[in-house]
């Protein structure tokens, strides 16, 4: 059984707090990039509205996704410098560290309990598929 001072826990919080950063980061390109493709396209002026529903409908679909998507990459990334018995508590703890910043940063209704739940899922299965691919 891990113990919780076996865990590397600034490995964890970049890993948890990284994910999040590129999440931002890959969503602000995505909506810049839109925005400057539908001025080139109006001969220079910016349709608001369509950047705005744009906007609402990249981040509450492509933000999530991503976020889950790159939480399996963090976790697997936190994984390959630990030992193979604790390679899963690790993984759920960047899947824990991405999903309580979640939870910050929305409502906190049965939607966000589901992307918690898929976050934390998504830490423990990038560690493991990091556990499966490695050979010790």
């Amino acid at each position: 059984m891990t113990k919780m001072r076996d865990l590397h826990w600034k490995r964890i919080v970049a890993g948890g707090v990284v994910t999040h950063v590129i999440s931002m980061g890959v969503l602000v390109a995505v909506i810049v990039g839109y925005s400057l493709v539908g001025t080139a396209g109006s001969g220079g002026k910016p349709d608001q509205l369509a950047i705005q529903q744009f906007s609402m409908v990249s981040g509450a679909l492509l933000f999530p996704a991503l976020t889950i998507l790159i939480t399996g990459v963090s976790a697997a990334w936190v994984a390959r410098e630990v030992k193979s018995r604790t390679a899963t508590s690790h993984g759920a703890g960047v899947g824990i560290v991405v999903g309580t910043l979640g939870l910050a940063f929305g409502a906190l209704d049965l939607t966000m309990l589901v992307r918690f739940v898929t976050t934390v899922v998504a830490g423990v299965l990038g560690a493991k598929v990091h556990l499966a691919l490695s050979v010790e």
